[in-house]
Order: C-alpha cells, then sequence, then structure tokens
C-alpha cells in the first residue's frame, strides 16, 4: 500500500484512495459474512495456509515469481501492492505505517458487527453466527501482511560508503 518509489507528488489527489480501500473493506467483510468463506468450514483454511507461507518465504525464492500466482497470493494476504504516493512527503516510515491501516480497519468492520449484532436482534438474525468464525479468517488473512510488515521494521540495513560499512534500522 502505497509506495517511496516517487519522488515528487504534486498534489494530495491520490488521498482519494481512501474512498475505494474502504468501500473495499466493507466488501469483503460482507462477501466473507453472505458466501460464509471462512477458515472454520470448507479448504480454504489450507489456501490461506499455503498463501501465507509462500508470502513470508517470497524473498528467499531464487526465481522471479510467475506474476499471475504471485499477484493472487498477495491479494489473499491482503497485500494490494498498489505503488503511489499518497500525499506530498511520504517516505519508507509512513509506507510501512500505512502497512498497518487496513487490516485493522478490516478488524474494526467485524468487531462493530459482532457488537452490533449483541444488541440488535434484527442484525443478530441477519449475521447469524458467521461473524466470529470471520473475525479469525481475517485475522489469519492479516497475520502475514501484519508479520512480514513488523519483520520490515525491525530489519538493519547495511549502508557502505568509501569503505566504511554502518548498521542502520530500515525504517
Amino acid at each position: 500500500l502505497g509506495s517511496n518509489k516517487c519522488k515528487e507528488c504534486n498534489s494530495n489527489v491520490y488521498i482519494l484512495l481512501i474512498i475505494p480501500f474502504a468501500l473495499a473493506g466493507i466488501i469483503l467483510v460482507v462477501f466473507l459474512l453472505i458466501l460464509n468463506l471462512t477458515v472454520s468450514v470448507g479448504t480454504i483454511n489450507g489456501l490461506i495456509f499455503y498463501a501465507n507461507i509462500v508470502k513470508l518465504y517470497e524473498p528467499l525464492f531464487p526465481t522471479e515469481p510467475i506474476p499471475f500466482l504471485s499477484q493472487f497470493i498477495s491479494w489473499i494476504n491482503l497485500d494490494l501492492g498498489i505503488e503511489t504516493c499518497f500525499f506530498e512527503g511520504m517516505n519508507a516510515c509512513w509506507k510501512t505505517g500505512l502497512q498497518f491501516i487496513f487490516p485493522f480497519y478490516l478488524w474494526f468492520i467485524i468487531g462493530l458487527i459482532i457488537l452490533l449484532a449483541r444488541y440488535f436482534s434484527k442484525i443478530s438474525k441477519l449475521i447469524g453466527n458467521n461473524a466470529t468464525p470471520v473475525l479469525a479468517t481475517l485475522l489469519l488473512l492479516s497475520y502475514t501482511k501484519l508479520l512480514r510488515t513488523a519483520i520490515l521494521i525491525l530489519s538493519i540495513s547495511q549502508i557502505s560508503c568509501d569503505g566504511n560499512s554502518q548498521s542502520y534500522w530500515y525504517v
């Protein structure tokens, strides 16, 4: 989500991408609720587990990944891969921080639905018993994204200049 590859952002127009991301989060949660695509039902648990492992070890693969398969695995791990500057002055620190927002947003949506279902019987009847398994599914989907971001934050970079090498925190 986001990129610091671009050097100059002439405007903050790309901040409007928040609207599609907000809608995508709501659609994803509703999609999981309606179709009952949870880790407690069917073989989706194996698919998510496989995608999590592949995504975690992706930097260790010696060959170039297959583009379609790599993108599909990224989407399963909530890594949407949008390379853009959201606002003027965006740097690696901001980019890394933005990686946490979408998973927490999804957790907030399903948490709000669970809370509303507890107090309103119409919502409870509409959702049934699917809210907690959807929360577990969203936790499993976002696990790899959050783990890779945390590892990225804690990784150390070696910078060599004029024969002098020093270690720095990545962010």
